[in-house]
């Protein structure tokens, strides 16, 4: 059986990360293939990506371009505001143990005539792999220790809109010299274009790659079944949109299920319960929900696998504008209408899921075939 390395991290406590990071596995070994997480050993963090490398790159870049010192703050308070238990840890720590095969190697056996012999191909993505204005352009994201013939990349996002000066030109060699290139969001496809000259696809993130029997094996059992509204929240909304989510809330008379951020604007009028919630939890809050609101694009991709009422709203922390994720899946499927930017929330028309699903299983077989044919192209 041929091996492939897909190369992502899966210490983070992200939802999003850890579930799109299974689902590739999934998806891969579903086409006949054995596959493991592959990343290099020297991390200084359990829950965070703390490279020494990444930290002194970082730093000279910092100095180099003093103006990315605030952007770089607003990363860091975003972490800050992340509510993360120790039991929450740990659930993640199982899940990944539980469900994803990972090899660590040393950093002298990540180079082509190394690494590149125990493996048949390399997959790098999905999730903001590409992020354009990342300070640490990052080598192993890009598949630069793998021989170029072997490198695929599957649906990363390049996380932003534009792609700084700064960075230009590392990205484009880099991009330009993977054989087999796709990407999730259309705003990535016309980016590439514009930096390499390359039309390359745009695929599915791998969450919806694999059927819905594949993470309803991988929920958890929670005995909580009474009505909530679920709220997860990847960073804290303006005062505007604060107010626009409470006066929702008021009308539906439900207590509310907060995950990854307090909801402090929310708790002297509304019942919030902050549970312990590792990736199979979340699948299982997902759908036990009433209905969802979130910011989160892979809180939103799950609201559609398991056919959830929801409205995602506008990420508002940062200097980046992040929509573009969120609107080019929600434009695909005919859902721009649940994307709440600056209008209220309201109860709008129940979402035909007979339709959406006829596009997705359109979608599916298309991205299967790109992944299939860049796996089996020698």
């Amino acid at each position: 059986m041929k091996k492939v390395a897909i190369v992502n991290r899966t210490n983070l406590k992200n939802y999003g990360s850890v579930l799109q990071c299974c689902a590739l596995c999934g998806a891969v070994e579903s086409l006949g293939y054995e596959v493991e997480i592959v990343w290099e050993t020297g991390n200084l963090s359990e829950n965070y990506d703390f490279r020494l490398n990444k930290i002194l790159i970082t730093g000279i870049k910092l100095l180099t371009h003093p103006k990315l010192f605030k952007a770089t703050f607003s990363s860091v308070k975003y972490v800050q505001q992340q509510v993360i238990s120790e039991k929450t840890i740990k659930f993640f720590d199982s899940f990944v143990e539980n469900n994803i095969r990972r090899v660590f190697y040393p950093s002298k056996m990540m180079h082509p005539k190394k690494i590149g012999q125990k493996y048949d191909k390399f997959i790098c993505g999905s999730d903001q792999v590409w992020c354009t204005t990342s300070l640490y352009v990052d080598p192993l994201m890009y598949l630069r220790f793998a021989p170029k013939k072997k490198r695929i990349a599957y649906a990363p996002s390049l996380g932003r809109d534009y792609i700084p000066k700064y960075n230009k030109r590392q990205i484009r060699k880099y991009i330009t010299e993977i054989p087999a290139v796709s990407v999730r969001e259309s705003v990535g496809k016309r980016l590439i274009a514009e930096l390499t000259g390359r039309n390359v696809p745009v695929v599915l993130d791998p969450t919806l790659l694999v059927e819905r029997t594949f993470w309803d094996s991988r929920k958890a059992l929670l005995e909580e079944r009474e009505d909530y509204i679920l709220c997860y929240f990847l960073s804290t909304p303006t005062m505007n949109t604060q107010n626009k989510i409470l006066n929702f809330l008021r009308g539906q008379r439900k207590k509310v299920v907060a995950l990854n951020s307090r909801l402090e604007y929310l708790e002297k009028e509304i019942e919030v319960i902050y549970p312990d919630c590792g990736p199979s939890e979340f699948i299982t809050y997902v759908e036990n929900a009433e209905s969802v609101l979130t910011d989160s694009y892979h809180g939103m991709l799950f609201c559609i696998i398991y056919h959830k009422t929801f409205w995602s709203i506008k990420r508002e922390y940062g200097e980046y504008d992040q929509s573009s994720r969120q609107l080019s899946v929600l434009s695909m499927l005919n859902l721009k209408e649940r994307y709440c930017d600056t209008e209220d929330l309201l109860i709008q028309k129940k979402i035909d899921y007979i339709k959406v699903e006829e596009i997705l299983n359109k979608e599916r077989i298309k991205s299967l075939k790109y992944l299939r044919g860049a796996l089996e192209n020698d």
